[in-house]
């Protein structure tokens, strides 16, 4: 039998990292709702009437204040990571991904049956704690129960199911935004928390997690379902000798002392990679375009807002299909490429995007302008999507992944919160120059990856620790390489569920 630590992807780990994707995929869906409604919700422009007791919009005068309607959801992830943290550690990731897909509902019931601002703000909150729950949890789960090679593509799960949510947003907001339709779309999201709730319970929990409990018997199950018709004795063997290792050192830590330095390795540099990594995929601009797309080609196109499905409404739809496509790209290329040339070859690319968007909104070039928006989307998920995500689980030990993932993923939704509430603003003091920022942000991106980032693909996470636990350093350098994992197989190993 095959050594399951060679092995690629199985029918199994595919399964189980799906149904985990369902509360990321919710994420997506709840980010793409106030796209394409947005001038629907925000400004009226189908008219100001009641169905019942129910309004056709909510009505926003202030770009600050839509903003912040918009960046909350955000908000509410932060601190759905943040408590997620310590559940993770106590309940396990079925319980953790079971559990809070239920907040969903409560947030689908404030948001479809909302009658004030307030009301709205606290049901996008809401689905946004679960939201936050669920990311930070896939990223370490994915981690959790692959093997190195099958890593380098399930890594971008996270990414792929936000982007496949918001792509079918899009796609039923063609025909949802209208009052009082909009209303379903909020509610939708309810229905997923309750799939997410009926069908996880029926993937395995995380081998490594079971082990830290110290359920032996059940972890080695658990793993050998995981990698069937391979033997596992010695990567479970491996699993156990380094939990032991580990807890030898400390138990689990949390956020705070990871942040203070108080741990057996020196994570100092890890903690550099992530934290600025999930910086600087906010800041990128990514942001800008998933919530106001249609509101950035209208400004080419000049549609009537009222008469929905504009043609801009309808390009977000198709950049939303394109985003998803490319993201399916980027977690095959992930299995072939380094996650160092992917990610400056993606934050390359999108400052160059950046630069033309300008010039194509300075010369009024609709056709240009639609096209950069459409690059910029679909090289963002080629690497700056899907790989900052993964970059704790790839990093970090057992003991700190999931206070590193929390503290990444905390980082990735305050600055999605900040994008959302001042692009409006600066949209408007700046116009068509608008994305010279994000030109910036970018190219600073592309020096920060090539001094600090160091390559994962195909490495043992335990080796990664090893070399790079020793404070801030630049990784250029044969010092820094790490030997990939060597088999003889190919890089997907079918194997039946």
């Amino acid at each position: 039998m095959v050594d399951s630590r060679t092995l690629g992807i199985t029918k199994y780990q595919v399964f189980c990292t799906v149904l985990a994707a369902i509360g990321s995929f919710n994420f997506g869906w709840n980010i793409g709702t106030v796209n394409i409604p947005g001038d629907v919700l925000q400004n009226c422009v189908t008219g100001h009437k009641y169905y019942g007791r129910f309004p056709s919009c909510i009505g926003v005068s202030s770009g600050v204040v839509w903003g912040i309607i918009v960046g909350c959801f955000a908000l509410g992830a932060l601190l759905g990571a943040i408590i997620s943290n310590p559940v993770i550690d106590r309940k396990g990731y079925k319980f953790t991904l079971s559990w809070f897909a239920l907040l969903n509902v409560v947030g689908a019931l404030l948001l479809s049956l909302t009658t004030k601002i307030p009301q709205f703000i606290i049901g996008r909150i809401v689905v946004g704690v679960a939201a936050g729950a669920a990311n930070n949890a896939l990223s370490t789960y994915v981690s959790d129960i692959t093997t190195p090679r099958a890593r380098n593509v399930l890594s971008g799960v996270v990414q792929f199911a936000c982007n496949f949510g918001i792509m079918l947003d899009n796609a039923c907001a063609l025909g949802l935004a209208p009052p009082p339709r909009w209303r379903i779309l909020f509610a939708l999201t309810g229905v997923f928390g309750l799939i997410n709730f009926v069908l996880f319970p029926f993937a395995s929990e995380s081998p490594k997690w079971l082990v830290s409990k110290g359920k032996y018997e059940d972890a080695r199950n658990a793993l050998a379902t995981f990698r069937k018709d391979a033997d596992v004795d010695a990567e479970f063997n491996d699993i156990v000798r380094i939990h032991q290792e580990n807890k030898a050192q400390t138990e689990d830590v949390n956020v705070y002392q990871v942040l203070r330095g108080d741990t057996p390795h020196n994570l100092r540099h890890q903690l550099l990679c992530v934290a600025s990594l999930m910086f600087f995929q906010q800041l990128c601009g990514i942001n800008a375009v998933i919530f106001y797309s249609t509101q950035i080609i209208n400004k080419s196109t000049k549609d009537d807002p009222a008469d929905i499905p504009t043609l801009a409404q309808i390009l977000t739809w198709v950049i939303s299909m394109v985003a998803l496509i490319f993201t399916f790209i980027g977690m095959v290329l992930g299995g072939y490429f380094g996650r160092r040339p992917l990610l400056m070859f993606s934050h390359v690319t999108m400052a160059l995007f950046s630069a033309i968007l300008v010039a194509g909104s300075v010369k009024d070039i609709t056709a240009l302008v639609v096209t950069m928006v459409f690059l910029f989307n679909a090289f963002f998920n080629l690497g700056v999507g899907p790989i900052p995500w993964a970059t704790a689980g790839e990093m970090t030990p057992r003991y700190a992944m999931t206070a590193m993932s929390a503290i990444g993923t905390g980082i990735g939704y305050t600055f999605t919160f900040v994008i959302g509430v001042i692009f409006p603003p600066m949209q408007d003091a700046w116009e068509n120059y608008t994305f010279f920022f994000f030109v910036a942000w970018n190219l600073a991106a592309v020096a920060f990856v090539f001094l600090f980032v160091p390559e994962t693909k195909d490495r043992p996470i335990e080796d990664t620790v090893k070399v790079h636990s020793c404070g801030i350093h630049f990784v250029v350098g044969k010092k820094w390489k790490i030997d990939a994992v060597k088999n003889n197989d190919t890089m997907v190993v079918p194997a039946d569920a």
